[in-house]
């Protein structure tokens, strides 16, 4: 749960800083007659030309996220600061109460991550964006919206992995240009519905570990690991997205703070990616810059380094308070500062912050679209859609609620009557949240089915005092479920964990059912990240294993449907779980993803130790059946032909690979089919080559019975090979094309090695 002073500080700023909900007049205000209101002229132009207007005080009055309002020209404040990554969620712009006391809480990230549905993805993006404007047209939410976090969940003791979707880059782009489309793009193409926020950029994914936190952590990053792994979500957010702004990062990249570094923010973002938008700093990153990494020592110089890099607004008052002196001394120049603002300015245009009201069909949405039958419908989806069948022995699982007539089930374990804790972070004012307990005496309401529940132990407190009656109650019990897992004082924002095993308390319990259970033990695991689950998947006392990360609002209800078979569960994990003892193998401040003598390599792709379970793992109630539909299993193609197009290659396609899936058991459900390709195990342009690595994933719903046809298209970016220097080259070798574990094509690239990019 949520620390108490967070929260009430939290609501304290939210109080002070929440929107008043006005808007420009562009009708009769002062600002009418200028071209700020005229929608005729291009938005860049429109913008620059309100900032000549300024004065330069109150200039620096808009540089920061609370900007204040400039009553001369008719400038409302603005709260640049809202968030919604899962959801509207608590934050300075937002405010809950009156016609909106809650919105739709979806389940976190990681657990839209094991969907493998980015359609699912953008139609939950559309609601949020529409629960966004409508908070925002009655003052109570922003335009701009501080989400998705997109770093690459590189190491499992993160503590804000549970915000991404999981640790592979292409699965993070592809659910990141789901997300940004859905949460900025709407009925109305003429304007954003609301602007999104790529963050955090770049290679932050360490929040305090072993004495350093995140305000002084350098993550030293090859040009290698920064191309293949920690960049490409971020390309994807900012050129094909085309996402409105990103946040520069805390920490630093080989020495150099993200927000001021001009490398990253201006050569990459903005000249390689096209970046159409502005930077904002992570809140208090300005000043980390001098305080924390000693970049620089003086005030004027932070200002000067911070808005030379790219970094136009910044989250925090630093800008606010140093900016004067930074022009004073004459580190900066004005046309610095209207740069910035430009930038900005423009996003409010294209968010129609200065247009007519009655002319945008955003403006129009209201408490009426808030936690709609849609959402409520949507947010149960995404939980079941998101559960991992991780173990189902002898099909312990589903439960038969027929032969459950008079009999009784035991919900035990930290985690069996959560509720906030289903939200993860970043979470909002939910309009309810129906955990494991409610669910499961709601769903056999009338079966004459008794549930009861026992707490048994707390997350990680040592305390067995609640032992006795959880014991007593299984011994009693025809079927008993364990529930487990790690809450936001062991993950979070600020916090990485130091041990990956499942809390000592947790399995000492776990160990004392096995004794007593009439039937095999049931375990159910709610956490954002992963833990070291190797006894409950070796132990024959249980039957199932479940993970179900913090799936929002519905969690319990997706989960009673789940393991009473109302829903056979189709997610897969997007994570490796790795055994406890990696965290001793490598220290969280490697930032390289291969392996070395000190380090086992990470994630799928790398990692040469023997996972508890697989990126890509997931059970189901039924089987299915994978057919190759092509005209060969193998094909010979040369480098020369490939780099007569080799303009982008993500847009180079070599196949249209067609596989036939069948659900060949006796239940319907959805399989999440993936298609990785397994590079020549050799060393090509001087380093070792990923074990494999996904280029297409596909959800499909099948009948018992049913085939349907799966598409994968296959790019060139997929057989390219990065080297040491980043540059990415096409290697001649086998390439295979696997499909679930089944190899079924070959790709025989012949020629001498080429230079793409």
């Amino acid at each position: 749960m949520m620390n108490i002073r967070w929260f009430l500080f939290c609501n304290f700023v939210i109080f002070i800083h929440a929107q008043t909900g006005s808007f420009p007049d562009c009708k009769s205000g002062p600002l009418s007659t200028f071209p700020i209101c005229d929608q005729n002229l291009p938005s860049r132009q429109r913008a620059s030309d309100l900032i000549k207007r300024m004065t330069t005080a109150e200039k620096i009055t808009q540089l920061v996220t609370t900007a204040a309002a400039i009553p001369r020209l008719g400038l409302p404040k603005f709260e640049w600061w809202s968030e919604a990554l899962h959801g509207v969620a608590y934050s300075p712009g937002v405010s809950f109460g009156g016609d909106l006391p809650a919105a739709s809480s979806f389940p976190m990230p990681i657990n839209l991550g094991a969907t493998f549905n980015m359609s699912l993805v953008h139609h939950i993006a559309g609601i949020i964006s529409t629960e966004a404007r409508a908070f925002n047209n009655e003052g109570r939410a922003g335009l701009v919206f501080f989400t998705p976090n997109i770093n690459i969940f590189r190491d499992p003791r993160w503590g804000r992995g549970q915000e991404t979707p999981g640790e592979d880059p292409f699965l993070t782009s592809q659910y990141v240009y789901a997300l940004i489309n859905g949460l900025q793009r709407g009925e109305d193409e003429r304007y954003l519905k609301i602007a999104a926020d790529c963050k955090h950029y770049a290679a932050y994914d360490l929040e305090n570990w072993n004495g350093t936190d995140r305000f002084h952590f350098d993550a030293r990053v090859s040009d290698l690991d920064l191309i293949e792994t920690y960049m490409p979500p971020f390309e994807t957010c900012i050129r094909d997205a085309k996402v409105a702004s990103i946040m520069c990062s805390y920490n630093a990249v080989n020495g150099v703070p993200s927000c001021g570094n001009q490398f990253i923010l201006e050569t990459i973002a903005r000249e390689s990616y096209h970046l159409d938008g502005f930077v904002v700093s992570d809140c208090g990153a300005v000043a980390t810059i001098m305080d924390g990494h000693h970049y620089t020592s003086t005030v004027e110089d932070t200002v000067a380094v911070a808005l030379h890099a790219g970094t136009d607004l910044n989250c925090g008052d630093f800008y606010l308070k140093h900016t004067q002196e930074a022009l004073d001394k004459k580190t900066i120049v004005e046309a610095d500062i209207d740069q910035a603002l430009e930038r900005t300015f423009n996003v409010l245009v294209r968010l129609g912050y200065f247009d007519p009201p009655e002319q945008q069909p955003y403006r129009k949405l209201s408490h009426d679209d808030v936690d709609t039958i849609e959402s409520r419908q949507l947010s149960l989806q995404a939980a079941q859609e998101s559960i991992v069948l991780l173990k189902n022995t002898n099909k312990a699982l589903p439960l038969d609620m027929n032969q459950l007539k008079n009999k009784k089930i035991a919900l035990i374990g930290p985690t069996a009557n959560a509720t906030e804790l289903m939200q993860g972070n970043y979470y909002g004012k939910a309009p309810f949240l129906t955990g494991p307990v409610t669910a499961f005496q709601g769903i056999t309401f009338g079966h004459s089915i008794n549930v009861s529940y026992a707490y048994g132990c707390k997350i990680a407190d040592g305390d067995q005092s609640g032992f006795s009656a959880a014991i007593e109650l299984a011994k009693s019990s025809d079927i008993v479920i364990f529930f487990g897992g790690i809450d936001q004082s062991i993950e979070s924002e600020g916090h990485d964990r130091t041990s990956i095993a499942l809390p000592d308390v947790q399995l000492l319990l776990i160990q004392e059912l096995e004794k007593v259970v009439r039937s095999p033990l049931h375990v159910v695991i709610m956490s954002g990240s992963g833990l070291d689950l190797s006894y409950v998947r070796d132990s024959s006392q249980c039957g199932s294993l479940i993970w179900m990360g913090y799936a929002g609002q519905s969690g319990g209800l997706a989960l009673a449907n789940v393991m009473f078979g109302d829903y056979n569960p189709g997610g897969r994990l997007p994570i490796t779980i790795y055994p406890a003892s990696y965290v001793d193998a490598v220290s969280m401040f490697d930032m390289q993803m291969r392996p070395s003598p000190t380090n086992p390599g990470r994630t799928y792709k790398f990692y040469t130790g023997q996972a508890v379970y697989e990126f890509g793992h997931g059970l189901s109630y039924t089987t299915f059946q994978y057919t190759w539909y092509n005209d060969t299993t193998e094909s010979r193609m040369s480098i020369k032909s490939l780099m007569t197009n080799n303009y982008n290659e993500n847009k180079v396609q070599i196949h249209l690979y067609r596989v036939n899936v069948t659900n060949t058991g006796s239940v319907a459900g959805d399989d999440a089919v993936l298609g990785f390709v397994v590079p020549p195990q050799r060393s090509l342009n001087g380093q070792t080559p990923p074990l494999k690595k996904l280029f297409g994933f596909e959800r499909v719903h099948l009948n018992v019975g049913e085939t349907k046809q799966i598409f994968f298209p296959f790019n060139a970016q997929s057989l390219l090979t990065i080297a040491h220097d980043g540059s990415k080259w096409l290697e001649p070798g086998a390439y295979q094309i696997v499909i679930g574990k089944q190899s079924m094509h070959t790709i025989h690239l012949y020629g001498k090695p080429a230079r793409w990019s």
